[in-house]
């Protein structure tokens, strides 16, 4: 007999409670909102963010979809020596993001992406997969 889940409308994710599944469609509108209002909320692990897709020419293996991606970790970093919150993704772990400019895109990134999540997606060609 399996369990049931109940679905997130805005992300597609599954809980175990509908109390769960309801706060997070809340919280994901939040940060939507806010972003739209041109704030920069504080992000925690579990939330639910747009982020953007990534090609290369030289090492294509790292090419990666945007959409929807997983809060792992949030915090301050320097950029042009001036502290500025970074986030990263469980899609995409080794990869930080300037949240004051993702923040800034979120609504271009949830009409262009809308439910879909964000995945690796490796251009294996040698041609596009080199380092000289």
């Amino acid at each position: 007999m399996s369990e049931s889940t109940y679905l997130c409308t805005e992300t597609g994710r599954h809980f175990d409670s509908e109390a769960a599944a309801r706060a997070s469609e809340s919280r994901f509108r939040e940060i939507q909102a806010e972003c739209d209002a041109g704030k920069i909320p504080d992000l925690r692990p579990g939330d639910v963010i747009y982020v953007e897709t990534s090609l290369y020419v030289s090492h294509g293996v790292d090419d990666f979809r945007g959409g929807l991606g997983e809060v792992v970790e949030f915090g301050p970093s320097l950029s042009a020596g001036i502290p500025v919150p970074f986030v990263t993704v469980a899609q995409d772990p080794d990869t930080w993001s300037n949240w004051n400019l993702l923040a800034a895109e979120q609504k271009k990134l949830r009409e262009q992406f809308g439910k879909k999540w964000s995945h690796p997606d490796p251009d294996l060609r040698p041609e596009f997969n080199r380092w000289d």
